[in-house]
């Protein structure tokens, strides 16, 4: 993962206070709640020609840099989970052979819906003209989407290693936290492309 980039200044940025908690792949934990220009510059930081949705170019370009390191990100995570499944055949753990394969369809497929970034027909790409409370939503459900992504990443390693030591008691269990983590990366999904899609509707 790349650093943050400290170009920018965060001086008149708002309070990013109220912690709120959330159950992410079965477990609750706590996530600071931040502004759409702290998001931004998260963004910026992590991913590469990551700009901003204000110009119509700017959408095109941003929009398609995203995606490609979620999708980059998603594969990575993936080849891990073939990884861990490989090692629990070897380990003659033969009950996870159809939660694993299912588990790692259904991240491919997600990788392939990712790819294609079907919002329908939307003026978000060509209107120069766009309510900023929008543009800053997405900000917001870009930066969750990493945060979900880290998370998931996260849990996937944590699987590794206690497949490697050998801790298999609760095998079903990991599949079915990183299950639930990527049916929250699918919904963050949809409702990225519910907002995009949702400017055929709008006229300025």
């Amino acid at each position: 993962m790349a650093e943050l980039r400290n170009d920018e200044s965060t001086e008149g940025e708002e309070t990013e206070a109220r912690p709120k908690r959330v159950e992410v792949g079965g477990q609750v934990e706590t996530i600071e709640e931040i502004s759409p220009k702290k998001a931004l510059k998260l963004l910026r930081g992590l991913i590469k020609d990551y700009e901003d949705y204000l110009t119509v170019p700017n959408r095109r370009k941003t929009d398609f840099h995203f995606r490609e390191y979620v999708r980059n990100y998603i594969n990575q995570t993936n080849d891990r989970i073939k990884e861990i499944h490989a090692m629990l055949i070897e380990k003659q753990q033969m009950s996870t052979w159809a939660v694993a394969e299912r588990l790692i369809n259904e991240i491919a497929s997600f990788s392939r819906d990712v790819e294609k970034g079907d919002y329908g027909f939307t003026t978000f790409f060509e209107n120069p003209k766009l309510l900023e409370i929008d543009i800053s939503q997405l900000y917001l459900i870009d930066n969750e989407f990493i945060l979900a992504l880290n998370r998931m990443r996260e849990r996937t390693e944590a699987f590794m290693d206690m497949t490697i030591r050998n801790y298999l008691e609760d095998v079903d269990l990991w599949f079915e936290t990183i299950d639930r983590l990527i049916g929250r990366l699918i919904r963050l999904n949809d409702d990225r492309a519910k907002l995009i899609g949702s400017y055929e509707r709008i006229s300025y």
